[in-house]
C-alpha cells in the first residue's frame, strides 16, 4: 500500500476516534448533571450558610428565657415525681414519705411485724408485675397480680389509700411500674430490690427460683 495511504487513513482513524470519546463525554456530563440533580448530593452540609453554628445560637437567641425556664422547670417536675419528691414552686424538691426502693428484708419486717417499722398503721397493698406464668410459678403470699404489661390499662386498679410494695423477678420491671405510677400520682408505691429471686435466696427458700 502507499505510505500515504496509510498515513490518510490513520489520520481518519484518529479523527473518529476522537469523534467517539466526545460523544461519549457528552453522555456522562449529561448523566452526571442528572445525578446532582437528585437527592444524592453529598457534598451539602447542614448550615453551609452559616459557619461555626451561627444559625444555632441565633435559634437559641429567639426562644424566651421564660419559656426555657417553663421547660426546666417541667423536666424537674416529672423527675421529682419519678423519684418520689414534690418540685415545689419555690425550686425545691420535697421527698415523699415513702422510699422509692426497699430490701427484701425490710419488706420482711413489714410483713412479720409492721407496727415495728416506718409503715405503721399503714394499710399495705402487695403488687406483683411479673406475667401470669410467672405468677403460677410463684408468688408471694397475699400479692395482687397487675402484669407490667397490662398496666397502661389497669394502673387504677392499684389503690392510692395503700402503702404498695411492687416487686417482680429482680427488682427491674417493678421499678419501672413504680415511677411510672409515680408520675400518674400514686405516691405510696415502693419497689422490692432483688424481687421475689433474692425474697426466696435471703428470706424464704421455700419459693421457687426461676
Amino acid at each position: 500500500l502507499c505510505p500515504d495511504w496509510q498515513a490518510a487513513a490513520a489520520s481518519a482513524g484518529k479523527g473518529k476516534a476522537k469523534q467517539k470519546q466526545a460523544a461519549a463525554g457528552e453522555e456522562d456530563e449529561e448523566w452526571d448533571d442528572d445525578f446532582d440533580d437528585g437527592d444524592h448530593n453529598d457534598d451539602v452540609q447542614p448550615h453551609q450558610n452559616a459557619p461555626n453554628g451561627e444559625d444555632d445560637d441565633d435559634d437559641d437567641e429567639e426562644v424566651p428565657l421564660a419559656i426555657k425556664m417553663d421547660a426546666l422547670r417541667r423536666m424537674q417536675s416529672y423527675q421529682a415525681r419519678q423519684s418520689g419528691a414534690t418540685f415545689l414552686q419555690s425550686g425545691q424538691m420535697k421527698m415523699s414519705e415513702i422510699p422509692l426502693e426497699i430490701s427484701v428484708k425490710e419488706l420482711r419486717d413489714v410483713m412479720k411485724d409492721q407496727d415495728e417499722t416506718e409503715f405503721a398503721g399503714q394499710d399495705i397493698f402487695l403488687l406483683d408485675v411479673r406475667e401470669e406464668d410467672e405468677f403460677e410459678f410463684c408468688r408471694l403470699d397475699g400479692a395482687t397480680l397487675i402484669p407490667l404489661s397490662q398496666m397502661k390499662v389497669r394502673y387504677d386498679e392499684v389503690p392510692q389509700d395503700k402503702t404498695t410494695f411492687v416487686y417482680c423477678h429482680h427488682g427491674t420491671r417493678s421499678m419501672q411500674v413504680v415511677r411510672y405510677l409515680r408520675t400518674k400520682g400514686w405516691k405510696k408505691v415502693c419497689n422490692i430490690a432483688g424481687g421475689i429471686d433474692e425474697w426466696s435466696e435471703v428470706v424464704d427458700p421455700k419459693i421457687a427460683r426461676y
